[in-house]
């Protein structure tokens, strides 16, 4: 039996083995008995190529034989004869870049050229000043856009300054009352600066009726941060009263803002502000709204929001569908 007709019926015996495999030991010895098979093969194709083998001893006695004259070894015949090798190429030898033989032509790279930038000429152009060039294609605000930032915190600033002020002119209907409650023993100069303060203590409102909004959580943190805006300009200020001020100048604890004159460059730059991080969340908020019993906040409520439009869009379509 040949070589190739065995490897043949070994390989067909092995695949109905396959068909029977049901687990990944058998799956391995399917793996070895088809490596096996190709090294057999292999042997198999080697045996078929007949290579015409040489020994150092028999090449160099067929040198002497033909290269000799006179009893000596022209070695300068075998190097012309052995020259004419190396001076030539192999027939059939090919390349990833193709025949050996042929002419090798580099390819010609384009050279990258920068754009110039088209520019006038320097006579012709004009210097434009950037607080002169005015927005092209500006998109009109709708109500939520920087511009109505700019707006509510315009109205805070208004809001705050009328509230102030109505606080400050009822206090001073109340001070007749006030001094009656000074004791006879502080002179004049201390009651005028207790009067003094319990105006200006009266003449702070509260920041929660102020600012917080018991129809809008979202209305609420904006309130608070445009607010903010105000303390960093310096054109309001909040604190914390105590219970100690507060029972004396017969005011409410806790925190309260106002109005605050806008300090000049000269007295601002001595001057240091303070900034906090506050949280604030829904359930904060109804706490401090139930406590203050918050029914409408001083800032008024905005009904072209985009949190309220999409309450008012809700209201309308449940009573459609009621």
């Amino acid at each position: 039996e040949e070589g190739g007709d065995r490897i043949g019926r070994l390989r067909d015996a092995n695949n109905e083995l396959w068909d029977d495999v049901r687990f990944t030991r058998e799956a391995v010895l399917d793996a070895d008995n088809v490596n096996s098979l190709a090294a057999k093969a292999t042997r198999e194709a080697e045996k078929l190529v007949q290579v015409p083998r040489y020994d150092a001893v028999r090449l160099a006695q067929a040198f002497t034989k033909k290269g000799s004259v006179g009893g000596q070894f022209n070695w300068t015949d075998l190097g012309f004869q052995a020259g004419v090798c190396f001076s030539s190429l192999p027939s059939n030898a090919w390349f990833l870049y193709g025949p050996l033989d042929s002419e090798y032509k580099p390819k010609e790279r384009k050279k990258a050229e920068r754009r110039k930038r088209q520019t006038a000429d320097d006579d012709e152009v004009e210097l434009e000043n950037p607080d002169d060039v005015e927005q092209k294609d500006k998109k009109k605000c709708d109500g939520n856009e920087l511009s109505a930032v700019e707006k509510h915190i315009s109205v805070i600033r208004k809001t705050v300054d009328k509230v102030c002020r109505k606080a400050n002119d009822d206090a001073k209907e109340r001070v007749d009352s006030f001094k009656e409650s000074i004791g006879e023993e502080e002179d004049e100069r201390t009651a005028k600066k207790l009067v003094k303060r319990y105006l200006k203590e009266q003449s702070h409102i509260s920041a929660v009726n102020a600012l917080f909004n018991p129809r809008s959580f979202t209305q609420t943190v904006e309130n608070v941060f445009h607010f903010s805006f105000l303390v960093k300009e310096g054109a309001a200020s909040i604190h914390a009263r105590g219970t100690d001020v507060a029972a004396k100048f017969d005011a409410e604890p806790g925190p309260v803002l106002c109005k605050a004159n806008a300090p000049s460059p000269e007295t601002g730059a001595n001057k240091q502000n303070t900034q906090a991080v506050i949280r604030l969340n829904m359930r904060d908020w109804r706490d401090m709204v139930n406590a203050y019993k918050v029914e409408e906040s001083h800032i008024p409520h905005r009904e072209n929001g985009k949190v309220a439009g999409k309450k008012s869009k809700k209201k309308r379509k449940s009573a459609d569908m009621s």
